[in-house]
């Protein structure tokens, strides 16, 4: 027989909790004695008549609220749904997640009842700091709650073969999550139990954080207290939907209730198993729980609960089918029903049971067949007269939710009206289509083809339809590349390396990707697209905006010929409207004063709806997906921009439902609009005026040229040679443009110095008083005076003059820290 011991070196070596590991050692000894967890038909009875909690007459009684705990399973990142993040911020109704929904119903109670709801959580390790964060953010007297969150545990994969711990090259893929019936161990482990108890809770209401439906009922808590049953299940009655799932049943032996989950079915008794009138209660794993009775039989057992073992079979890879054979063991928290004498169960409407298994349920919950009651719980809407609407989206093209935000990203169609929707292929959906009693729709062909606007009912073929023509969306298979790790200056390589196959793809996607998943809506508002005009630009713009079209952004603003610094970007993410159409964010294109060239440098850079750089959050999770990648999305057949003047176009698809603006903007006006806010101009042409002052502004072939000209020459009205190297060149001219005493030698030698900023002899001619260079993206800076060198200039010496001098400023009228900002963002 196999030894557990070296399971239990792995997970003590992991800091594992005692508890978890003698649950997981209850479970590997019933494998490894043979047994198959399989219940038979022969051993179980049905389930006879089971109370119904809308006959239940007992009057709710709201002090058993200071008693009770509610406690929601949030560990799951619902892979199979295409998630890689917790499943519960999903969002599931206008703009709110299955955790807001949830944090506003205890909110609620709370407010409605008078009693301070205990709330908690069991999170996994791979949803806790997105979930803590999300409460921390929009919930923070309930983040600010002691006891939140406890951590599920987790447990080794198993060799199939050996029944020893699996092993993989990613160690992540050693271990799996343990079920929900972990449960019991981890609130052992975590101190939860006793802490509960000691404070005086003595009922836990247990459900799914993806059930919006299973809210805390006053009249069923009541009647659980009533009846001093120690542990209380809700189920509903099964239905042909229902009849692959698991189900309530009395085992002969004992006569003691138990669950049989599918994986506990034999072959041969499939079809009882499926027999809904036979088997008629599923378990909707809304579960009741005295505390105190927890506890003696945790105690009794030395510490866990022994469950009934539940075996999968997978790959120790799960993206891998070739990877190793290995078995997963878990457990259920309703199989625990066994464990209690003297269980009971209740019968609950449907209501109570709306899970978000699949794209159909989400589907069905975001549209308007469902809407959100005073306690902000989901229900069905009255005008569908008692019935949902049965969904039957393509399983094979709607599997996962991408496909379905995809499908649905013209908005989400009317089901009020609607009996059943059956769709087969690709299809696109919008606001407005409204679906009325049977419908049913075909595409046979392999591009998303719109369904009609207005009412909708019957058989539609869209196999023929008109498609999307330069809109239509390919997805295009590619892979991971080594690398691509970005920081606040972004991604930066040598330009061949960019110009290589699906690299700039890859990143761009990764990029898309991570920006749709930190909550924004990339069919609002603007993509501004700019750089420092080096080489390899125009080719790359050209590429972003196809990419951009094919992940549903509708309008783009590009600089002319493709240039806008990196404070003009700020300027313009910041300024430019009107307030529908604020960019979102932008991809600067730029290796900041690195060289430039076919052989030298290129980068791409992502600054954030507020104007600066991305932060560390969103780059680590571009990263992440850059190792992860399997595709990106492109229209392939959108027209190239001529980028080369300012313009507007707007490119419609074929079959007329959807469209996209394009504007090439000059890419100096709104940051110079901004700069006449802040600086005073008529002051400074005083200066500049003046017999005894001169200045030179040397760009040095970079994107600040046309602003030097824009400012000095057109607004300042300075004669032309104030603006040295002005021209911007893909190659900076063969130079590096990095403003320093050693790059900006030109520049260097007119103000009577050499690049040690020693003073050199410069006769009768006569040095500027001032003098100025700046680098590729016009965000840093040099200094320069009549034979002296004062600094390269970056954002703390900017922060400290601007500081010094702010009273002196137009913008001087916001605060000095404001100013400070601002001026730097712009003007720099």
């Amino acid at each position: 027989m196999a030894s557990f011991e070296p399971c239990r070196a792995k997970m003590e070596a992991e800091g594992i909790a005692e508890s978890a590991i003698a649950a997981f050692e209850s479970t590997f000894n019933s494998l490894v004695s043979g047994a198959t967890g399989l219940i038979p038909e022969s051993a179980i009875s049905p389930v006879p008549e089971l109370v119904k909690a809308d006959d239940m007459s007992v009057e709710p009684d709201a002090s058993l609220l200071s008693k009770t705990v509610v406690c929601k399973l949030n560990g799951g990142l619902g892979t199979g749904m295409g998630l890689d993040k917790a499943k519960s911020l999903l969002t599931v109704k206008g703009n709110e997640c299955f955790l807001d929904l949830t944090a506003k119903q205890i909110l609620k109670m709370r407010e409605v009842h008078g009693e301070k709801v205990k709330f908690m959580l069991m999170n996994s390790f791979s949803t806790s700091a997105d979930t803590l964060d999300f409460f921390a953010k929009k919930y923070p007297i309930l983040a600010a709650e002691d006891g939140l969150e406890m951590i599920q545990n987790k447990v080794p994969k198993l060799d199939a073969t050996t029944f020893e711990p699996a092993a993989h090259a990613n160690s992540d893929n050693e271990w799996c999550p343990p079920g929900h019936g972990d449960l019991y161990a981890a609130m052992v482990a975590s101190g939860r139990l006793d802490a509960l108890l000691k404070d005086g809770f003595k009922y836990m209401f247990v459900s799914n954080s993806d059930n919006l439906g299973a809210v805390l009922d006053m009249k069923i808590l009541t009647h659980f207290a009533a009846t001093g049953a120690p542990f209380m299940m809700e189920c509903c009655e099964r239905t042909e939907n229902d009849k692959k799932g698991g189900h309530l049943a009395i085992r002969k032996e004992d006569n003691q209730l138990i669950l049989r989950e599918s994986a506990m079915c034999a072959d041969e008794d499939e079809a009882s198993f499926q027999d809904i009138t036979l088997h008629r209660f599923f378990n909707t794993n809304n579960l009741w729980i005295r505390l105190d009775k927890l506890k003696e039989i945790i105690d009794k057992f030395g510490g866990f609960v022994p469950l009934p073992m539940i075996m999968n079979k997978k790959t120790v890879d799960p993206k891998d089918d070739s990877s190793q054979k290995v078995i997963q063991l878990e457990t259920a928290m309703g199989a625990a029903i066994e464990m209690f004498q003297g269980a009971t169960a209740i019968i609950v409407p449907r209501t109570r049971f709306a899970p978000v298994k699949k794209c159909n349920d989400l589907l069905l919950l975001r549209s308007d067949a469902y809407v959100i009651n005073e306690d902000y719980r989901p229900i069905l809407n009255p005008a569908c007269n008692g019935k949902a609407p049965v969904m039957g989206l393509d399983s094979k093209k709607y599997k996962l939710v991408g496909a379905l935000e995809e499908a649905t990203e013209g908005g989400i169609p009317s089901l009020v009206n609607c009996e059943r929707l059956t769709v087969k292929g690709l299809v696109r959906m919008s606001n407005k289509t409204k679906f009325v009693g049977a419908v049913s729709i075909v595409n046979n062909s392999d591009e998303a083809k719109s369904v009609p606007a207005g009412d909708v009912t019957g058989d539609i073929d869209l196999t023929d339809s008109t498609g999307l023509g330069p809109m239509k969306v390919s997805v295009v298979k590619t892979s991971p590349i080594d690398g691509q790790k970005p920081g606040t200056s972004g991604l930066r390589k040598k330009t061949q390396v960019f110009m290589g196959e699906n690299y700039l793809n890859n990143f761009v996607q990764c990029a898309f990707d991570s920006v749709k998943e930190s909550g924004t809506d990339l069919g609002e508002g603007t993509l501004l697209i700019g750089g420092d005009g080096r080489y390899y630009n125009p080719e790359a713009i050209q590429t972003i905006v196809k990419m951009a079209v094919a992940n549903g952004v509708k309008r783009i603003w590009i600089g002319e010929n493709g240039l806008m610094s990196t404070p003009a970007v700020s300027a313009v993410i910041r300024e430019k409207g009107p307030i529908w159409q604020k960019a979102f964010g932008a991809f600067i294109l730029t290796a900041s004063h690195n060289p430039g060239g076919p052989d030298e440098d290129f980068g791409i850079k992502y600054n954030c709806e507020n104007g600066g750089p991305a932060p560390e959050s969103l780059t680590n999770m571009m990263f992440e997906k850059t190792t992860l990648i399997k595709s990106f999305r492109i229209c392939e057949d959108f027209p190239s921009i001529d980028i080369s003047t300012p313009s507007t176009k707007t490119v419609t698809s074929t079959d007329g439902t959807t469209e996209v603006n394009i504007e090439v903007i000059s890419s100096v006006d709104n940051h110079v609009t901004l700069l006449k806010t802040i600086f005073d101009f008529p002051a400074i042409k005083a200066l500049l005026d003046r017999d005894d002052f001169s200045m030179v502004y040397d760009s040095m072939h970079g994107v600040n040229g046309p602003t030097a000209k824009k400012v000095f020459i057109d607004e300042l009205f300075q004669p032309d040679s104030t603006c040295m190297n002005a021209v911007p060149k893909d190659d900076f001219n063969g130079g590096h443009a990095d403003p320093n005493l050693t790059y900006a030698k030109e520049l260097v030698e007119i103000m009577g110095l050499n690049k040690k900023g020693e003073k050199i002899e410069v006769g009768d001619r006569k040095v500027p008083s001032f003098g100025a260079a700046a680098d590729g993206d016009g965000d840093r800076n040099m200094i320069l005076g009549t034979q002296f060198f004062c600094n390269s200039v970056g954002f703390s010496s900017h922060h400290r003059c601007i500081c010094r001098c702010h009273s002196f400023l137009p913008v001087s009228r916001r605060s000095k820290r404001s100013c400070a900002f601002h001026a730097h963002k712009w003007c720099c």
